[in-house]
């Protein structure tokens, strides 16, 4: 497996587009979060891949085009990378491959981010980890929860959280 590696993520240049990485949500997978405290994988393609489907900002419209177009409850959870290091207690580790499975528990305070690339930039990110067994805070990942209205006149959501941030 191709990785570039970073016990410190703020050590990883490389990726400056995956410094922060959006997950679209339903205010169900939301609502466990927040109440349980353990960031855990909610959504039925999630739990299905067995990793969580992230877009960094470059992305995250096309993103909500493409997979959430007409829903307006969703939200868009950001997710700065450098905090899943939990206080340095876990290494960051960037791959331009797929992890399998064998890796990521072998690797059980690791937690990979498979990105994609488009157009020789990172956009999608795949965040992979043992969520079962070490489990994330959702206080330690989430650092913030903005809302992606769809406005059906124009076609496409608003992303007021977002606008305010670039």
């Amino acid at each position: 497996m191709a990785t570039t590696t970073s016990e410190n993520v703020n050590d990883a240049e490389t990726l400056p587009e995956l410094d922060v990485i959006w997950k679209i949500v339903s205010p169900g997978e939301l609502d466990v979060w927040q109440s349980s405290n353990a960031f855990t994988l909610e959504s039925e393609l999630d739990k299905s891949d067995g990793f969580f489907h992230c877009s960094n900002t470059l992305r995250i419209r096309k993103t909500a085009d493409l997979y959430f177009k007409t829903i307006s409850n969703h939200k868009m959870v950001k997710i700065e990378t450098k905090t899943l290091t939990h206080g340095n207690t876990r290494s960051v580790i960037f791959t331009a491959e797929a992890p399998t499975k064998e890796e990521v528990d072998e690797n059980k305070d690791s937690i990979f981010i498979h990105y994609l690339l488009v157009e020789g930039k990172a956009c999608c990110a795949h965040v992979f980890a043992n969520f079962e067994k070490y489990p994330l805070k959702t206080e330690d990942v989430i650092s913030g929860v903005f809302d992606m209205p769809w406005v059906a006149s124009e076609g496409k959501h608003e992303f007021p959280g977002l606008d305010m941030l670039c």
